[in-house]
């Protein structure tokens, strides 16, 4: 069953696993994310030749040509996704691929397009910590970062405060803090906030870490038991 004429022409160069375009696609505008971001259309029609080469109409009637090779891995389905990663020097307008919707939408999630919320949040620092207490999956919390501290060292340069945390297995952090004015300037809200700027250091860390536990447990949960 043919797809039509080409609506739009592009010099069209063979890769690996895919093809650069010359391009009947709009400039690049992320729709979805995972490890990195790309667009992603749902495909409408598709037919190939047996050396993998082919057209692929995309819905709302874009046709893309795609070379020799492109299907050599099977060849897309009405419902996949053509997936279009973003321009690199040398592919100008993206590398295109293609990817089964289930093991698409599996791997990547939306990018929002337009501001979920505006303005200030809905919820008091309170009120949101007192949310987080009620989850009962694992979880990072301060007191379980606190309890991985082995020191806390203040040094004062002019009005910059500077403070470094030990964590027990010797790595540490540094948190900084000064006033605009040095009129301003008190040890004790120095150390404050020093102490702040260099704590906040570790949630994403903590979070990495549980995380990659998680997922140990979750590929091996015998082993994890």
């Amino acid at each position: 069953m043919g797809i039509g004429p080409k609506e739009a022409s592009g010099d069209v160069v063979p890769s690996d696993q895919g093809v650069v375009i010359g391009s009947p696609l709009p400039p690049f505008s992320p729709t979805h994310v995972s490890h990195r971001q790309v667009e992603a259309y749902p495909i409408a029609a598709a037919e190939f030749q047996a050396d993998g080469s082919g057209r692929i109409a995309l819905k709302g009637g874009v046709l893309v040509d795609v070379p020799a090779g492109f299907a050599s891995r099977g060849a897309p389905t009405v419902g996949d996704m053509l997936v279009r990663y973003a321009p690199v020097p040398g592919q100008s307008d993206g590398y295109l691929s293609h990817s089964p919707r289930a093991v698409f939408e599996d791997g990547y999630a939306p990018v929002s397009q337009q501001a979920d919320a505006r303005g200030e949040p809905a919820l008091s620092l309170g009120e949101t910590q007192a949310i987080v207490e009620t989850k009962t999956a694992p979880r990072v919390t301060e007191a379980s970062i606190r309890a991985k501290i082995a020191d806390v060292e203040y040094f004062r340069v002019r009005h910059l405060t500077i403070c470094i945390i030990t964590l027990r297995n010797g790595f540490f952090v540094e948190g900084h803090s000064a006033p605009a004015a040095p009129e301003n300037y008190d040890q004790q809200v120095g150390e404050r906030y020093a102490y702040d700027n260099a704590f906040r250091q570790l949630w994403p860390l903590e979070g990495y870490l549980l995380r990659e536990q998680l997922a140990a447990s979750e590929a091996d949960p015998v082993r994890a038991a």
